[in-house]
């Protein structure tokens, strides 16, 4: 290279001074390669005179080198010099960013043509840092290079773009991305390592967000939004927020739509974990098909997707909270299954020696829980509890002499024998009872007559974690008062 350097020197002007390229040490500005496409060689240098900045070319005719060109340039110094192919020509464009800042610099590019050299539209980009190459997209390398733009911000982060060169100019290359962006990623991930910064979570949200790592991204922006002074503003994030999740409706893997999310600590890392929803729903219907539960786990970035047994019906939603007493929250799904009895699946999943496991399934739990409910002489029922043990009798004085009339005789015995049933679990609420952080759960069973409308009240039962699995531990029936409204 020293060779070519000192041609160069030959060709300047008197008290001409070649530039120096910044990075990754001073050196010389001066390069070779073929900018006129006849597959040799020119020398191509930066040189500043009388407080002005030039570029040089020299061409080689008959092993003599001769200057081919003059180009004037701006700034005070230089930071890039390059020759890639950045145009559909396949001839290498000369690509010059002139120092105009500490950290400021001004995009020059210049483009060998039938009539000479031309100055491509760059839009007065003004850039901090500058990475050229010949980017893959879906379909790999085509040998047109794109560029990625680095635009210093606050800290240590930047703004980053990716362009290519189109017939009108540079244009964003977002068929790229998903192979730059991870790049971007990674180095913003670094920088978290140390330095737990809003705007650094901003940028790795948006780094995410055109690598095509959706949920990373959301995670990201929730992160962001966990800071009293969320960056740039918590409006902003909302709205970017909003958007991921609609391409996340739009381009799931699976077809599937988000149907909700949360974030929380679900593996007693300390680290905020995205939980979510997704399913397929039905057009012009609010019933959900194929719900899964996925957890995007944020110490090592990776998401977890949980088949449910019964993963179809109306509503499905989350609740965080802690039910297993370990001050870790777990992950409490209900979904209504849309039947006449009003009845739900319900689970929940808790996180234990490093896997995420099922603890509860409402079906199972009906399966355990048998009832018996009778009508007996003298306007009563009773209702017998296998687990726990229990029996309840409950007065009918207040279903008036209409509907007694019906079952019992003016004496008060049963016309004839009459059994009800105490349905399925509807409805299922976690309530802290004794206000230490532990949720348990209140299940609730219709006890129904002679039909599902004829309502005699509920079985109510509150659950709680034994270590192994949630048993009643305590159980009552509630029934439904008089309408004193007429009376």
């Amino acid at each position: 290279m020293n060779y070519y350097v000192n041609v160069f020197k030959n060709f300047l002007p008197l008290n001409a001074e070649i530039l120096e390229l910044p990075e990754p040490q001073a050196i010389p500005a001066v390069i070779i390669a073929d900018i006129d496409g006849d597959r040799l060689e020119e020398i191509i240098g930066a040189y500043r005179h009388e407080e002005q900045n030039y570029l040089l070319i020299l061409k080689n005719n008959h092993e003599q080198w001769l200057p081919l060109i003059h180009l004037q340039g701006n700034g005070y110094g230089i930071s890039n010099l390059m020759a890639a192919p950045m145009t559909d020509s396949w001839i290498n464009t000369l690509i010059v960013g002139w120092q105009i800042g500490s950290i400021w610099s001004q995009l020059d590019m210049f483009q060998w043509t039938n009539s000479g050299f031309v100055r491509l539209p760059t839009n007065d980009l003004v850039y901090s840092k500058l990475e050229v190459e010949d980017m893959p997209g879906p379909y790999g390398q085509d040998g047109q290079y794109e560029m990625a733009v680095w635009t210093h911000d606050t800290g240590e982060a930047f703004k980053v773009e990716v362009y290519r060169f189109n017939h009108s100019g540079l244009v964003l290359a977002k068929e790229v991305y998903p192979y730059y962006f991870k790049k971007v990623e990674d180095y913003y991930e670094r920088l978290l390592q140390s330095n737990d910064f809003s705007y650094y979570w901003y940028y790795l949200a948006d780094a995410q967000n055109k690598a095509g790592d959706l949920e990373q991204s959301l995670s990201s922006i929730d992160k962001d939004l966990s800071f009293s002074s969320p960056y740039p503003s918590r409006e902003m994030l909302l709205d970017k927020r909003q958007l991921i999740l609609n391409r996340l409706q739009d381009t799931n893997s699976d077809g599937q739509v988000i149907i909700g999310h949360t974030r929380g600590d679900v593996t007693g890392d300390g680290l905020m974990d995205t939980i979510y929803l997704t399913g397929d729903k039905t057009e012009g219907s609010p019933f959900w098909q194929n719900i899964t539960l996925n957890i995007l786990y944020e110490k090592d970035n990776i998401i977890e997707r949980i088949s449910l047994k019964q993963n179809a019906g109306y509503n499905p939603t989350l609740f965080l909270g802690d039910f297993t007493g370990d001050h870790i929250e777990d992950i409490l799904i209900v979904i209504d299954t849309g039947g006449s009895g009003g009845t739900i699946y319900a689970y929940i999943f808790a996180y234990s020696e490093g896997n995420m496991r099922q603890v509860f399934d409402v079906e199972e739990y009906n399966e355990r829980s048998e009832y018996e409910v009778n009508y007996q002489n003298q306007f009563k029922v009773t209702v017998r509890s296998s687990n726990p043990k229990k029996r309840y009798t409950l007065d009918l004085l207040y279903k008036g002499e209409e509907y007694l009339s019906e079952i019992y005789n003016e004496d008060g015995t049963l016309k004839e024998p009459i059994e009800g049933w105490v349905d399925p679990v509807s409805g299922l609420y976690p309530i802290d009872f004794e206000r230490d952080g532990t949720y348990e759960l209140l299940a609730y069973q219709e006890i129904a007559g002679r039909y599902h409308a004829d309502a005699l009240g509920y079985v109510q039962n509150v659950l709680s974690w034994n270590g192994n699995e949630f048993t009643t531990e305590r159980q009552n029936v509630s029934i439904i008062g008089e309408d004193l409204s007429s009376i």
